[in-house]
């Protein structure tokens, strides 16, 4: 599905999806890269990509960077997208996400109260009707974490009781198979 589908921004300077992925994979697994202007030096686009980029994750990080300019909140910049795709590389999907680059720097542990600040104005935006948890418009993937049996939930939330119960569930089911398997706590 191309890009202009989901309402991301335009880029004319984009370069193509091949050019893109050429550019990429030309510097490794390296997980972004900005594109830049040879006549300008300037950033075209910076570039996030890899197995793990999907371009359900494009939707839910431009939406949130609508969201966070309609409720013109100041202080907190997210990067809204021109282009999100996927291609094949050895039989393994790359997901690339070509997006505004934000110049900054990176946070490290004296900014803690910052990302604390971030973190509650990103918790407060609200969500779009019938959302359920996961990535804005739905998608194929939900969340994705080590928490969970091969880091899938394997269910659809529908509210944020269902992912509680779901989560008191598989908390359960590890404590109890940590308890059968043999050697697993030490004898008393």
């Amino acid at each position: 599905m191309s890009s202009s589908a989901y309402g991301f921004l335009y880029n004319q300077n984009l370069p193509s999806e091949e050019e893109i992925a050429a550019h990429c994979l030309s510097l490794g697994f390296v997980r972004g890269t900005p594109i830049v202007d040879g006549s300008t030096k300037s950033v075209i686009t910076w570039i996030k990509y890899g197995p793990n980029v999907t371009i359900d994750e494009a939707r839910t990080q431009d939406w949130t960077a609508k969201a966070l300019r309609d409720a013109r909140v100041s202080g907190l910049e997210v990067p809204r997208v021109f282009h999100a795709f996927t291609t094949e590389y050895y039989g393994c999907l790359i997901g690339y996400i070509a997006m505004e680059f934000i110049d900054g720097v990176n946070c490290d542990f004296n900014d803690v109260e910052l990302v604390a600040k971030a973190v509650q104005t990103l918790i407060g935006l609200q969500a779009p009707p019938a959302s359920t948890l996961g990535h804005v418009g739905g998608g194929t993937r939900s969340i994705v974490h080590s928490f969970f049996p091969d880091w899938l939930p394997n269910a659809e939330y529908r509210s944020n009781q269902d992912f509680y119960a779901h989560i008191k569930k598989v908390s359960v089911a590890n404590v109890s198979r940590r308890f059968d398997e043999p050697n697993a706590m030490p004898d008393p």
